[in-house]
């Protein structure tokens, strides 16, 4: 073998030809390592740095599911996070779109603890409801389930290297292109790590989006409260189901988990953050049982863990992309979490990246993907996010009034057999500020008749 001699912070090391192919031995006092070249880069300041074609900042529902997107398109991916897993997270739960998780591979493994299927959405409005079927069911599992799994399923790819308890120092950059990160794991020294492209999953308060100046655009600051508990014990439906309480000005959620688990939720008005942050707990439940049969739905139930909440979620949609990096997840994207999108949101972002990536493989030029992948991106989530900041913004206490006759109506099967035809119309015309409501509505009643 030929060799050469270096030497990196005053220890001599000897380097060697390596037979098997993009690998050298590295020799110290003897003891030889073979060395894979393919992922590491000499430098001026250091004897090797890692070189991968995607570092994903962030491994929870946008980073790991971009990660087996990538590992499946057999692209060398870091993944790493601040945390450990599995760990929770602020965040919601429902997942209406369970075709991201059969692509993704993990279906299965989700439901495997017993999570049960909610195939029907009920709403109240006082103490009167309506209830109905939905197109495809819903899930609602807890953030240290899911995310565990789907990092797990990550790492079953060989070409994805998970790092926890990572945390990112800066990015790499260097003739206005960022070039990759410097990283730190627990108490380590800092890292250098190369790569084609820096995506930052790293939520809300990205730092991947502040280093890189990422432009913000349809702004808008956090509407509402949210507060929300695991509760075991609560007197069940007979056929699950996913309700929401719409009720003095509030808006109450109540996911169905495991048999005998439930996630309560609750988004409040602004002024009674306060008072809920002293004991949230005793604010929470005293709120709850005012909605109809919670009382004595609550009779056996106990708090599992703690109420915890935040005085609300930023809106906003920011740049996805730029020269050596992109963003996915909330960090790209972020709306009150009233309509329970933010996970589905997520999986649908880290799609839309893979498929970019994918076609620039196959040669198609990189600023026309990644400015197909912008503009595809809004174009999925501008309805849903004009949606919900419409009805989060515009939903205030019925009056009494109101209330009454509601309940009037939904006691009266007459009035409704009447009002029943006529309701395609009457919701085109209180929706013509926002048609993506109508829209949601007929997509909905298309899937439900294919059935």
């Amino acid at each position: 073998m030929n060799s050469t001699n270096f030497q990196s912070n005053s220890i001599v090391y000897s380097r060697y030809a390596c037979p098997k192919k993009g690998s050298e031995f590295y020799s110290l006092d003897g003891i030889i390592v073979i060395v894979d070249i393919e992922s590491m880069e000499r430098t001026e300041d250091s004897m090797v740095q890692h070189k991968y074609d995607i570092v994903i900042v962030g491994a929870r529902a946008a980073g790991a599911s971009l990660a087996i997107l990538l590992g499946n398109q057999g692209k060398k991916v870091l993944l790493f996070d601040k945390t450990t897993f599995p760990s929770d997270t602020l965040s919601t739960h429902h997942l209406s779109h369970t075709q991201y998780l059969k692509a993704l591979g993990v279906l299965e493994s989700v439901e495997g603890n017993g999570l049960r299927r909610l195939e029907r959405m009920r709403t109240y409005i006082g103490d009167s409801f309506i209830e109905g079927p939905k197109s495809e069911y819903s899930l609602a599992p807890r953030r240290n389930h899911l995310d565990s799994i789907l990092v797990k399923k990550a790492c079953e790819y060989e070409n994805v290297t998970l790092y926890e308890n990572t945390k990112l120092k800066s990015l790499i950059v260097e003739g206005g292109r960022v070039k990759g990160v410097q990283i730190q794991k627990e108490q380590d020294d800092s890292q250098d790590v190369l790569a084609d492209l820096v995506v930052g999953a790293d939520g809300v308060r990205s730092k991947v989006a502040k280093l890189v100046e990422a432009e913000t655009y349809k702004e808008q600051d956090p509407i509402r409260p949210v507060f929300y508990g695991y509760y075991e014990g609560i007197e069940p439906l007979a056929e699950p189901a996913t309700e929401i309480f719409l009720n003095e000005g509030r808006i109450g959620f109540l996911f169905p988990m495991e048999p005998n688990m439930d996630c309560l939720g609750l988004e409040i008005r602004p002024e009674e953050f306060e008072e809920f942050s002293k004991n949230p707990k005793k604010a929470f439940e005293k709120v709850y049982q005012k909605h109809y049969g919670m009382k004595r739905r609550m009779q056996n139930a106990e708090l599992k863990g703690k109420v915890v909440g935040t005085p609300g979620i930023p809106n906003f949609l920011r740049q996805p992309y730029g020269n050596g990096w992109a963003l996915i997840g909330d960090a790209a994207y972020s709306k009150d979490p009233s309509t329970g999108l933010g996970v589905n949101d997520a999986f649908a972002q880290s799609f839309l990246l893979a498929e970019a990536l994918k076609n620039i493989d196959k040669g198609e030029d990189w600023l026309q993907e990644m400015e197909a992948f912008h503009t595809k991106r809004d174009e999925n989530m501008l309805p849903a996010y004009r949606l919900t900041l419409e009805y989060i913004q515009r939903l205030k206490p019925y009056s009494s009034e109101h209330l009454a006759l509601f309940n009037a109506l939904c006691a009266n099967p007459i009035a409704l057999s009447k009002l029943a035809p006529h309701l395609p119309n009457m919701l085109k015309d209180v929706s013509h500020n926002i048609p993506e409501l109508y829209g949601s509505i007929e997509m909905e009643a298309e899937a439900l008749s294919k059935k």
